[in-house]
């Protein structure tokens, strides 16, 4: 990644950021990269990593949920790669389990999504922006165990809820098993609205795309503290336990400035006279355990049945030591917890995990933002801070659902608030 020069001319910008988590770090190095030498990064907690910084249990970095970086060469990982942060690659292993007849899982190797039973591939048009909407233009046979498994995890009426959710919840494309392949492969190289409501395996698809990524050297905690020591010897000013409001983040600009605001948007509404979104108040339960397991680390299981509580389960290593995390939509005793999880992991070797003691529960908000007034709401937003801040206000990405497609947005944002060719900015 070509490294651009300081900015000649007039005073180079001021750039503040609000939020330290992993969004407003990739802004800062993105920011140095692009010429700009008087960079202030604020975060309200006491280190970088935001609500990413994980937590620890006799040096065991408990990981609640899935998080990974990508492949070499992936714009995210480049970068920070460039400012001496190192990265592990790992074999990218998944699987998913669905309903199946008579009450029967259906275990389906390397892929994510819902592997289900159709007759037909008929599609009709998708009509509207909720997630009902887009469920709706499958077969019935596939729309019927989506909307079911939807509203199993969020506990809300689909036609509020945005259909961008469909990424974190799984469900951007199905497996229609009962289709022969290359009919299906057939269909996805035809027609791009197949290609992106449709799926297939990616032993049978031959797609190379997702085989490896990779995690932090050292775990989370220590890439969030070598990249405060990477962005320190840049020159960034860090500010922790500090939180700018709105009022104060526009009141300490000076003409030119440029303000990042890469934390959570809901305080923006109020200073602008907007009515803040309507969210999805959905709480997940997280259990951890030590584990023993023969097979292959990390992997990764989702559970489309709908049935009983477990959606997720990710198994992963820290120093040695095998650990388990299993998302759960409620709350459940510990050995129903145990019965599901065996039972979920039957078909990707369970016979060899024995599950040890729990090390975690943890109860939380999930799926904040990916209500369709949310998603209406942050539009209204984005129009009223252009007009009230100008260029010089970058939005975090909010709708971003990848970091890389966050960074490249930020990196086009940054670029044209410095006068830079769009060529210089990160593509995703």
């Amino acid at each position: 990644m070509r490294q651009l020069g300081v900015i000649r001319g007039s005073k180079a910008p001021t750039v503040r950021i609000i939020g330290g988590g992993l969004t407003g770090i990739l802004a800062a190095f993105e920011a140095h990269r692009l010429g700009c030498r008087d960079i202030e990064l604020h975060e309200r907690f006491d280190q970088l990593g935001g609500t990413a910084w994980p937590r620890r249990d006799h040096g065991l970095e408990l990981r609640a949920d899935r998080r990974h970086f990508g492949p070499q060469g992936d714009p995210t990982r480049t970068l920070l790669e460039a400012n001496g942060l190192v990265f592990e690659d790992f074999e990218n292993r998944f699987g998913s389990v669905s309903p199946a007849p008579g009450g029967d899982l259906a275990f389906t190797h390397d892929f994510e999504g819902p592997a289900l039973r159709t007759r037909t591939l008929d599609l009709t048009p998708v009509t509207g922006d909720s997630l009902a909407d887009r469920i709706r233009a499958y077969p019935h046979d596939i729309s019927g165990p989506l909307t079911r498994y939807c509203q199993w995890v969020l506990g809300a009426w689909l036609d509020e809820v945005d259909a961008g959710a469909a990424i974190p919840l799984g469900v951007k494309r199905v497996y229609a098993t009962d289709i022969e392949t290359c009919d299906l492969a057939r269909a996805k190289k035809s027609d791009p609205v197949y290609d992106g409501l449709y799926g297939i395996p990616r032993a049978l698809w031959g797609r190379l795309q997702n085989q490896t990524a990779s995690l932090p050297a050292g775990g989370f905690q220590t890439f969030f503290m070598r990249c405060q020591s990477a962005l320190e010897r840049l020159g960034v000013t860090i500010q922790t336990a500090s939180f700018l409001s709105p009022q104060q983040a526009f009141a300490a600009r000076e003409a030119g400035d440029i303000l990042v605001w890469a934390a959570d948007p809901s305080p923006l509404f109020a200073p602008l006279d907007l009515e803040p979104p309507k969210r999805l108040a959905k709480s997940l339960t997280s259990y951890i355990f030590k584990a023993r397991y023969a097979g292959p680390l990390p992997f990764h299981v989702r559970n489309f049945t709908a049935e009983g509580s477990v959606f997720r389960v990710h198994l992963y290593e820290c120093r040695g030591q095998a650990l388990l995390s299993a998302e759960c939509v409620s709350e459940v005793s510990d050995s129903e917890l145990r019965r599901e999880v065996h039972r979920l992991m039957g078909g990707f070797g369970g016979a060899s995990l024995h599950l040890d003691e729990t090390v975690s529960i943890q109860v939380e908000p999930r799926w904040a933002q990916h209500s369709l007034d949310a998603a209406r709401k942050l539009s209204g937003l984005h129009t009223a801070l252009a007009k009230h801040q100008g260029a010089n206000f970058i939005a975090g990405a909010w709708e971003a659902q990848t970091q890389t497609a966050s960074l490249s947005e930020i990196s086009k944002s940054l670029a044209q608030a410095l006068n830079i060719e769009a060529s210089e900015a990160i593509a995703a």
